[in-house]
């Protein structure tokens, strides 16, 4: 056969057991003895320039073919290559027609997923554009799958509903929270992460059997409702900051009129009829968010709170600073905080405003950072809040140490430091010049030189503590007016 093939054209042996121009195989030759094969015929089975494979005729005695018996044999196998040549390509057209058909049938159902999600964007994106919220979007996901739909925020606050499922709906999450995958499936929870800028926001949950339409479509719900999740934080943080700016205004640029105070009261979210204190916190830590940490404590109703700069403020229904003083001092808050005495009005509540952060002030200067105050728990201290207070400290200080300053600033010797130093360790030598960091001997001239400037008496007992507590508020006085500069 290999030879016709090659040649392409007819071969023939009057004795093919003998013929030695033939290739024999062990498997043909075994065949042909078997069949006493004598006499062999063989054409080409040709389409076109193209052999296909050979047609035989055989003999059981020897023979010698004739070219009509070689003509007639070409014709059979003509005619028979186009049949099989025919009976292939219908193969290969039928094989064709089935690739097309599945081809189709994917075709089919990739149009049908395409115009469902398509619905569902449309259907999504109006529930969206409406400002219907989340919970609207997830109702829309439940009437679209005809299972159960939820969205949470985490795994420590859920719907009664979920309760049951409690145990697979937590480790869905967390597992959705650990991050490398979008979505979930355990016992029948189907849980989706809703992320937006890479910050997990909370899963869209289904509950049933979980189908490949179910798991698209929870795909395509989880932007629109981290939209509308943004959209909702955007509005609450318009809406707060508005509402800070109200309450600053008020408490920085009170009105005039008594009726225009009256609108700027309901403005800042404050019942013109209501006594409330005004408590003004800093933080005492580093990355510290006071507004949050007020929004924890547990405020009486009617509580208004804001941010100012660096610094939260809280007005807070009350009619006494101690009833608002426990309130703070009842949780953890690491922070500094001032409280004002009661006050109604916004001209009134201006002052306790005044008031609340110049206690932050003092409590700050006096290294007291943490701590929760009013300005009546400043003590003596409290003189410091008042302007006319600081200034008869100011003319009291020049009364009692203004020969000491005014030596000092001359020979640039520290000699009220060391006044102080030497009455805040009870007159005892040696520490004080320890100290201040000098030999015993120059602490004795400071000494003699104060002497001579005050006079004697300012040795005696009562007249020391005069001065200790003068230069103590003298100090702080300093330092406060140093930090509101």
């Amino acid at each position: 056969m290999g030879l016709i093939v090659r040649r392409s054209a007819p071969e023939w042996t009057p004795d093919y057991q003998s013929e030695p121009a033939f290739r024999h195989i062990t498997g043909a030759d075994s065949a042909a003895r078997s069949e006493n094969m004598r006499g062999l015929l063989g054409v080409p089975l040709r389409v076109a320039d193209r052999v296909i494979g050979a047609l035989f005729a055989c003999k059981r005695q020897e023979r010698a073919f004739t070219e009509t018996e070689i003509a007639l044999l070409s014709a059979l196998a003509a005619h028979a290559a186009i049949a099989i040549e025919n009976v292939r390509s219908l193969e290969r057209d039928r094989d064709t027609v089935a690739r097309l058909e599945a081809v189709n049938a994917e075709l089919s159902q990739r149009t049908n997923e395409l115009e469902q999600i398509l619905q569902w964007d449309r259907t999504l994106t109006q529930v969206v554009l409406l400002g219907a919220g989340v919970q609207r979007l997830v109702q829309e996901v439940a009437q679209l799958s005809r299972q159960p739909a939820y969205f949470v925020l985490d795994e420590s606050a859920l719907p009664v509903d979920l309760m049951p499922h409690a145990d697979d709906v937590a480790a869905a999450v967390r597992e959705l929270r650990a991050g490398g995958k979008d979505h979930v499936a355990r016992h029948g929870v189907l849980a989706q992460r809703v992320a937006a800028a890479g910050e997990m926001l909370g899963a869209l949950l289904s509950l049933g059997a979980e189908q490949p339409t179910t798991r698209l479509l929870l795909e395509r719900a989880a932007p629109a409702i981290a939209l509308s999740l943004a959209e909702e934080r955007a509005a609450g943080e318009a809406t707060r900051r508005a509402r800070d700016a109200f309450l600053v205004d008020l408490l920085t640029h009170p009105a005039a009129t008594e009726q225009d105070e009256r609108r700027q009261l309901r403005l800042a979210g404050l019942n013109p009829d209501t006594t409330y204190c005004i408590a003004v916190a800093t933080a005492a830590g580093p990355d510290t968010s006071i507004r949050t940490a007020l929004e924890t404590l547990p405020l009486p109703s009617g509580t208004v709170a804001a941010e100012y700069g660096s610094r939260a403020l809280a007005v807070i229904p009350a009619k006494d600073s101690a009833s608002v003083q426990s309130v703070f001092t009842s949780g953890p808050l690491d922070a500094t905080i001032g409280i004002a005495e009661p006050a109604r009005g916004a001209k009134a509540l201006a002052h306790a405003y005044v008031e609340a952060q110049q206690t932050v002030d003092v409590l700050d200067t006096l290294g007291r950072a943490g701590e929760v105050s009013s300005a009546r728990g400043l003590g003596i201290y409290r003189i410091l809040l008042s302007h006319m207070a600081r200034e008869h400290l100011d003319e009291l200080t020049e009364a009692q140490l203004g020969p000491l300053m005014a030596e000092q600033s001359k020979r640039g010797v520290p000699l009220l430091e060391t006044l102080s130093e030497y009455l805040a360790h009870g007159r005892h030598h040696s520490a004080t010049a320890s100290s201040l960091g000098v030999h015993v001997n120059t602490l004795y001239q400071r000494l003699d030189a104060i002497d001579r400037l005050l006079g004697p008496d300012w040795r005696d007992p009562d007249k020391a503590l005069d001065l200790q507590v003068l230069m103590r508020l003298r100090r702080t006085a300093d330092l406060l007016g140093a930090r509101t500069r």
